[in-house]
C-alpha cells in the first residue's frame, strides 16, 4: 500500500480551506451564479429532449431554441394560473379581515379554556407584534421591491443562459475531458453522465412528486370545505420543493387562511391533512420517486438548505439539493473523495 504525500491533518485542513474561499466566491458572486447554477440545472434536464431533437432533424438552434421556448409556456401556464386563484383571493380580502378577527376571538377562547391564557396577555402580544411589523415595514417594503427586481431579471437572464448552455453544451463536456490527463478522462466521463442522469432524475421526480403532493391538498382541504383548496395545494406543492422546512411555511400558510374563512377548528383539520400528506410524502412518495435518484441523508439535506437560504437566499434553498447531489457524484467518481461521498450520502444496510 502506497503512503499518503501528505499528513491527514494536512489534506483536511487544505480541503476545508477550499470549502470556505468556494463559499465566500458563492457569497460575493451571487449575482452571477445564481442565474448560472439555476440555467445549468434547467440544461440538465432539457439535455435528452434538446438531443432527441437534434437527432430528429433539428439544428442545434433550432432545438435549444424549441426546448426553451416549450419550458417558458408551461412556466407561464402554471403562474398564470396561479395568478387567477391571487386574483379572486384578492377580491375577499375585505371579508377576510372580519373573518380573521373572528377567527383571533375563536382562538382566543380556545387558549382561555384549554390553557388559562388571559385576555389581557394575547392583547399585549399582539400588539407589541404589531409595533414591530410596523417599525420594520419600510424594510419590508425595500426588501419586496429588491426580490421582484431580482426575480425579473432572472427571468430574463436564466432562458438566455440555458440557450446557450443547450447550444454549447458538447463543448463544456470536451473541455471538462481535455482537462484532466488521459488516464482520468473515463472518470470524467463517467462523472458527467452520472450528473446528467441524476439531475433528469431529480427534476422529473420532483414534478411527479409536485402535482401528487397538489393532488392530495386540493382533495384533502375541499373535503373539509376550504375555500381556496386549489391555490394552498398549489402553493404547498411548490413549497415542498425545499425538503424538511417547506412544509412547515405551507401549513402556516394554510392556517392563516383557513382560519380566516372557515374558523379555527377548520384550520387545525387542515394542519392535521397537511402533516399526514407530508408523512406520506416523506416515507412514500420522496423515497421512492426522488430518494432513489438523489441519495442524500436528512443531515446533510438540512444543513446544506440552510447554508444555502444564508449564502443565496430563496433561490439558494431551492438550489442546494440538486447542487449537493452534484457534489455527491463527483466525490462518488473521485478515488480520494469517496469518503466524502459516503458521508452526503443515505444510510445503506449492511449485509450480516
Amino acid at each position: 500500500m502506497e503512503k499518503e504525500r501528505h499528513p491527514f491533518y494536512l489534506q483536511l485542513s487544505l480541503r476545508l480551506l477550499s470549502a470556505v474561499i468556494i463559499l465566500f466566491l458563492m457569497y460575493i458572486g451571487k449575482g452571477m451564479l445564481v442565474p448560472l447554477c439555476l440555467a445549468g440545472i434547467f440544461t440538465l434536464g432539457l439535455a435528452t429532449p434538446c438531443g432527441w431533437l437534434e437527432g430528429k432533424g433539428f439544428n442545434k438552434n433550432l432545438a435549444a431554441m424549441t426546448c426553451v421556448l416549450l419550458s417558458l409556456i408551461i412556466v407561464a401556464l402554471i403562474i398564470f394560473f396561479i395568478s387567477m386563484q391571487m386574483a379572486n383571493f384578492k377580491e375577499d380580502l375585505p371579508k377576510l379581515k372580519t373573518q380573521f378577527n373572528q377567527g383571533l376571538a375563536e382562538g382566543e377562547k380556545f387558549l382561555h379554556d384549554k390553557f388559562n391564557v388571559s385576555h389581557s396577555s394575547l392583547v399585549k402580544y399582539l400588539s407589541e407584534l404589531e409595533d414591530t411589523m410596523l417599525s420594520h415595514s419600510s424594510t419590508v417594503v425595500g426588501t419586496t421591491f429588491a426580490t421582484l427586481t431580482t426575480v425579473i431579471l432572472y427571468f430574463v437572464l436564466v432562458p438566455i443562459y440555458t440557450f446557450l448552455m443547450l447550444i454549447y453544451r458538447g463543448q463544456v463536456v470536451k473541455f471538462l475531458e481535455e482537462s484532466f490527463e488521459d488516464k482520468y478522462k473515463g472518470h470524467v466521463t463517467n462523472i458527467v453522465k452520472n450528473t446528467k442522469f441524476v439531475i433528469r432524475s431529480y427534476v422529473g421526480g420532483l414534478g411527479i412528486e409536485m402535482l401528487i403532493v397538489a393532488a392530495l391538498i386540493c382533495i384533502g382541504l375541499s373535503v373539509l370545505g376550504v375555500k381556496y383548496a386549489i391555490l394552498l395545494g398549489i402553493l404547498g406543492a411548490v413549497m415542498n420543493i425545499i425538503p424538511y422546512l417547506g412544509i412547515f411555511t405551507a401549513i402556516l400558510i394554510s392556517f392563516l387562511i383557513t382560519i380566516s374563512t372557515n374558523g379555527i377548528s377548520t384550520a387545525l383539520l387542515a394542519i392535521l391533512i397537511l402533516a399526514i400528506i407530508h408523512m406520506i410524502d416523506s416515507n412514500i412518495l420522496l423515497p421512492k420517486i426522488v430518494g432513489s435518484k438523489v441519495k442524500i441523508n436528512a443531515l446533510v439535506t438540512i444543513v446544506v438548505v440552510i447554508l444555502g437560504e444564508n449564502i443565496w437566499g430563496i433561490p439558494g434553498m431551492f438550489l442546494s439539493v440538486p447542487l449537493i447531489a452534484i457534489l455527491k457524484v463527483i466525490c462518488d467518481g473521485s478515488v480520494g473523495m469517496k469518503p466524502w461521498g459516503i458521508l452526503l450520502g443515505a444510510e445503506e444496510k449492511l449485509k450480516k
